[in-house]
Parts: structure tokens; C-alpha cells; sequence
């Protein structure tokens, strides 16, 4: 369990973390950064206490403000980018932890110390432990987890890559997840 919690993206992944962070009770401030006005709504649906904007806020400050001055005890970072990374590291506290779970496409770069000076913590986290699938199908069979509503958009198998990669390049603001049956043509 965290006191406070910051997620960096409010894609697919940021939103199942904040999911996550509720089913399992285990942080009573979910801080979120997201650009996307329709990914701000399904952050606070799915239960972020507060939604920052990277464009207009500053996201170091005000995890500053709301967590008694000291920054959020962890970090997920599930946006991927330069700028995300380096809010991550100041908007943690001394001894709090950055967790990157997002994909990177290009190189990222880490003034370390930022890292050492306040004994900030980094980790990559790219697979599942033992136990998370059962943890997330029991979530969900108890009501504490309704993944259903990031379901945007669904599709016939025909339509994946015009209605699907495709939106979801284009339109990656108002998409989070697009539901392929695979039965229909």
C-alpha cells in the first residue's frame, strides 16, 4: 500500500493501473497526468482523485502541493516519453519509486542524480509475476475491477487495420481499447 501515487499516461495501460491501484485498495491519493480530455474522464471514472493536464499544469508542483511537499511515494510511468521521465524522477519523494512500464520508442536520458540525491528508486517492469492473472480475474469476478468500460470501439475481423491501427494512430486521444470479434466478417 502507497499514500500517493502518480500515473504518467492515461492510455490503456495508465488506466489498468489505476484499475489496479483501486481493486486492490493500496493508495489513497492517484494522481494522473493525461493530455486526452476522454482519457481524463475514464482516469477519473476508474478512480483518480486528481487529473493534471502536462500541457497546462505543472505536474512536479502540484504533486508537491498535494502530498505534504515532499512528491508521491511512487511513480508509474506509462507514457513513454522524455518529459513524463523527468517529472516522474522530481515529482517523487526521497526513498519513493519510479516504476516505467511503458514501451519506449526512442532513447530516454536520466540526470542521475536526481536519482542519488534523494535515494529515488527506478525499475523496468515488462511481464507479470505468478499470481497477477488469477489477482485480476478475481478483481474483476468481485465487481473491483469493470475493465469493460475501455472498450471504445469495436470492430468486425475485416476492419482491424482501417477501424483499428489505424484509429488508434489517428486517434489515439478518444481510443483506448478496440474490441476485434473475431467471429464476425
Amino acid at each position: 500500500p502507497n499514500d500517493s501515487v502518480l500515473v504518467l499516461g492515461g492510455g490503456p495501460i495508465g488506466l489498468a493501473v489505476i484499475q489496479a491501484l483501486v481493486a486492490r485498495n493500496s493508495a489513497s491519493k492517484i494522481i494522473v497526468s493525461e493530455v486526452s480530455a476522454r482519457r481524463k474522464e475514464f482516469a477519473k471514472q476508474f478512480g483518480a482523485t486528481h487529473i493534471l493536464d502536462p500541457t497546462k499544469d505543472d505536474i512536479v508542483a502540484q504533486c508537491k502541493e498535494l502530498c505534504d511537499d515532499q512528491g508521491v511515494d511512487v511513480v508509474f510511468d506509462c507514457a513513454g516519453v522524455q518529459a513524463a521521465l523527468t517529472q516522474a524522477i522530481l515529482a517523487t519523494r526521497a526513498r519513493g519509486t519510479i516504476v516505467n512500464i511503458a514501451v519506449w520508442e526512442k532513447p530516454a536520458s536520466i540526470n542521475v542524480n536526481d536519482l542519488v540525491f534523494k535515494e529515488r528508486k527506478y525499475m523496468g517492469v515488462a511481464t507479470y509475476v505468478k499470481g497477477d492473472f488469477k489477482e485480476v480475474i478475481e478483481a474483476i469476478s468481485e465487481g473491483r475491477m469493470k475493465p469493460e468500460s475501455m472498450i471504445t470501439k469495436k470492430i468486425k475481423l475485416n476492419e482491424v487495420e482501417e477501424q483499428g491501427f489505424k484509429i488508434l494512430v489517428e486517434d489515439k486521444g478518444n481510443q483506448v481499447k478496440i474490441l476485434v470479434d473475431a467471429t464476425a466478417f
